[in-house]
């Protein structure tokens, strides 16, 4: 993944090692890391860590020189990784990933606005100097792009948009209200202090994606919140950070995603469903309204209620209820 915040790196293995509170201050050879990154990201002089269970195939794929990681998950790591013990790998690579990205913990910056796109200034809409538009674009009143914005050609978005952190592709539709790219709802405790997890990702809209009003898309924290081709989205709806949707999905009004699940290709999601975090959906999969989906779910299901089961089980289930 390549962020679109600037990094501040390289740096010395053991000038990182040093800065982190919870790993062994192993003394290693001189080494430059270049980046932080995921498991599934990473490359050849990278670090990232390993916490979840759920993702141990990634850990033994990885490409990252160095790897935090709890040491009875050790042996899990393959031979080409360093590992680095720590009692808390994701506490210590939030620390070292502020080191790289020291303003992706939060959206202050100062914004300066581009003179390129001065006419729009009429409808009252702020473009920050990093944005990049496209041919055909149409925009509402009071809209603020801010920073790391790319937008494609035959982009529309409404009125009272705020968008940063984004790449929209052509033919995107955004209806009003709608906030995309902001930091996403991830933070830890660390030495009693709130501390936020860095967002280095983008959010990811491909071509000819549709976004209702009052939607809010938070931007990837160690990877991208990615939209595919031809998915429609309704009205107030929440996709968390790191979500991946794949293309024509269909998605209703007031549906929530936590953060880090895949929904595959050609999805249905009825209204108000909420979708846990970490869970892979298959591609082709309904998914009734007021469903509430725990656990990962196979190509071709269709399931409905809370907690979610398939729809033969939940007629049976209420018929037998009455």
């Amino acid at each position: 993944m390549k962020s679109l915040f600037s990094n501040k790196g390289p740096f010395d293995i053991n000038f990182i090692i040093k800065k982190t509170i919870f790993s062994k201050k192993k003394k290693f050879s001189k080494k430059k890391i270049s980046n932080v990154s995921n498991l599934n990201e990473s490359k050849k002089n990278d670090i990232t860590f390993f916490e979840n269970l759920k993702y141990v195939e990634k850990l033994k794929n990885t490409k990252a020189s160095f790897c935090l990681i709890k040491e009875k998950f050790q042996s899990q790591l393959n031979k080409n990784c360093i590992p680095i013990i720590s009692e808390e790998p994701l506490l210590d690579f939030i620390i070292i990933s502020k080191l790289f990205y020291p303003d992706s913990d939060n959206d202050n910056y100062k914004f300066k606005n581009n003179i390129k796109y001065k006419n729009l200034l009429k409808k009252n809409v702020l473009v920050d100097t990093s944005v990049k538009i496209g041919t055909n674009f149409s925009v509402g009143c009071n809209t603020t792009l801010k920073k790391n914005v790319i937008i494609g050609n035959n982009v529309t978005i409404g009125s009272n948009c705020t968008i940063s952190n984004a790449m929209i592709g052509n033919n995107v539709t955004i209806n009003d209200g709608s906030v995309i790219g902001k930091i996403g709802y991830g933070f830890k405790i660390i030495n009693n202090k709130l501390t936020f997890i860095p967002h280095i990702g983008c959010v990811n809209l491909l071509a000819n994606v549709y976004i209702g009003s009052n939607c809010t898309i938070d931007r990837g924290s160690f990877s991208d919140t990615i939209i595919g081709r031809y998915t429609i989205i309704d009205n107030l709806v929440h996709i968390a950070h790191n979500v991946k949707i794949g293309s024509f999905c269909f998605i209703a009004g007031q549906v929530g995603i936590a953060g880090s699940s895949i929904i595959g290709d050609n999805c249905m999601i009825g209204g108000q469903t909420g979708i846990s975090g970490h869970l892979k959906i298959g591609n082709n999969v309904n998914i009734g309204g007021h469903s509430g989906v725990l656990n990962d779910l196979k190509d071709g299901s269709k399931v409905i209620g809370f907690p979610s089961m398939p729809v033969r089980d939940f007629l049976k289930k209420r018929n037998n209820d009455k």
